[in-house]
């Protein structure tokens, strides 16, 4: 049970680098207008379920993480809507996501199953936080994992004019969905005994936990993007 918990971790130092080609800044008020260096992001947010969101992120709001692949095509790409209001704050992300590329955006990607969506809510002390990786041992019934990785579809990707020979200009339009769920952080012993049992009996299940017995919660996590970005050159964006 501790997999979900601590595999994200792992990530930790490969998300900070991956944010830092972006040009997010939390807390910040922001304006959905360009800014002095023509950038514009937006994102709206829509989760239902276990719990109901709807919101819009812009600018600093909006985070962008790149991290370019030794291949082609093998771009890691992050994205994140904040909201902040009132000691409330709300945050979908999305990634990494493997496979990301610009000449190509309708090529097959990948999330990383931990790290692949997450809406986390926080109001004063309390918090939570559904992920991909609790739905695959909670909800998804498929071994692949296929119901716990994020959509991540894209209906255009435009290079714009870049005023620095350093960075490419691209203009990111689409849309995102996934699911994900809450799992408790200590399961009860009543939900262990009876995965252990039906492994002993039965052999491998899928999901592995039974969500009921558990007090999980799932939500389905969907949204658009429209974000203007400079990413490190290369000499061959992909």
């Amino acid at each position: 049970m501790t997999r979900t918990h601590y595999l994200p971790l792992l990530f930790t130092a490969l998300m900070a680098r991956l944010a830092g080609c972006g040009d997010k800044s939390a807390g910040k008020a922001a304006s959905a207008t360009a800014d002095a260096r023509g950038l514009s992001k937006s994102m709206t947010v829509d989760v239902s379920g276990a719990m109901n969101l709807h919101y819009e992120a812009h600018g600093d709001a909006v985070g962008v993480g790149f991290l370019p692949g030794k291949q082609p095509g093998a771009n890691w790409l992050t994205l994140s809507a904040d909201q902040e209001a009132d000691g409330d704050r709300n945050e979908v992300s999305i990634g990494p996501v493997v496979g990301f590329s610009f000449e190509d955006p309708d090529q097959e990607k990948h999330a990383i199953m931990f790290q692949g969506g997450r809406v986390e809510v926080a109001h004063d002390e309390n918090s939570a936080s559904y992920d991909t990786g609790s739905y695959y041992q909670y909800y998804d019934a498929d071994k692949s994992g296929a119901n716990s990785n994020v959509k991540l579809d894209f209906s255009k990707i435009e290079k714009l004019e870049s005023g620095n020979k350093l960075l490419d200009r691209y203009r990111l339009i689409g849309t995102f969905q996934f699911n994900a769920a809450l799992s408790p952080e200590q399961p009860s012993d009543d939900c262990t005994r009876e995965a252990a049992a039906y492994a002993a009996e039965h052999g491998e299940r899928h999901p592995g936990f039974d969500a009921g017995l558990c007090n999980a919660k799932s939500v389905v996590a969907k949204g658009s993007f429209d974000i203007t970005q400079d990413f490190p050159a290369t000499q061959k964006a992909g």
